[in-house]
């Protein structure tokens, strides 16, 4: 999927995180403008991604015995579907 770029080339294509100059030589323009790009920086470094956690059958706490106990079907340990869920450590066993 060409659709998905990075959170910093997303910054890059802004201008970078780097200081545009010094807010006190510049006119209103120019710092509403900055305040603006550092703003849509900070929303686009609170994003979440984009690419989900795939977690596999043998990870999952749904799986037991070669079944899944969500869906009762038989899986096999690399498994995964939408459903997964990751094993807490306490309660491995």
């Amino acid at each position: 999927m060409d659709d998905l770029i990075s959170r910093q080339a997303a910054i890059d294509a802004l201008g970078g995180n780097e200081p545009v100059g010094d807010p006190s030589k510049m006119d209103d323009d120019d710092v509403v403008k900055m305040w603006e790009r550092i703003r849509i920086i900070n929303i686009i470094n609170k994003l979440p991604s984009a690419q989900p956690e795939i977690i596999r059958c043998m990870d999952c706490k749904h799986y037991k015995d070669g079944e899944c106990t969500n869906t009762f079907w038989g899986m096999c340990e690399k498994d995964y579907c939408s459903e997964g869920e990751r094993k807490d450590n306490e309660s491995e066993s």
